[in-house]
């Protein structure tokens, strides 16, 4: 941090603190942006959100507020949007993607797990799943009540 020092009338002294490329993101500034996000090399501009939860062979997606879902994951891919939903997943997932707020997603086991989101805690039963967490306020944790 550079200090400069300003001379200001009256004969008293103003102290400016110059943080190179901070602005008002103080304490963000090795923060790394995810690939894929909306404005990164990797954005995709087909994506839609569907307007409720989407589940078929390959993918869970949840986007209701306040969802309640306990069921076998099957291997899908599992994308959690909403905000306060409690997801209990039993078995094997492929990816687990917590983008939503405040939510408590449990899974028997994943490939990968990514947070983005805000509040969110994702745990899993079994396994050693890859961790991405550019979560504020997020974790990932061994346990939980979803079955192996």
């Amino acid at each position: 941090m550079r200090v400069r020092l300003l001379a200001a009338a009256g004969g008293g002294l103003l102290f400016t603190f110059l943080l190179p490329g901070c602005g008002l993101a103080f304490g963000h500034e090795d923060v790394e942006v995810p690939n894929g996000a909306p404005g990164t090399e990797g954005a995709r501009d087909d994506v839609v959100i569907p307007d409720h939860n989407v589940s078929d062979d390959d993918t869970l997606i949840i986007v209701d507020d306040g969802a309640e879902i306990n069921e076998d994951c099957g291997g899908r891919e599992v994308v959690v949007t909403a905000d306060d939903a409690v997801v209990i997943l039993h078995g094997g997932c492929g990816l687990v993607r917590a983008t939503g707020r405040g939510s408590t997603v449990d899974v028997g086991s994943a490939d990968k797990i990514v947070l983005i989101g805000v509040d969110n805690t994702v745990s899993f039963a079994s396994g050693d799943p890859e961790v991405v967490n550019h979560g504020r306020n997020t974790t990932v944790t061994e346990g939980g009540v979803a079955g192996k």
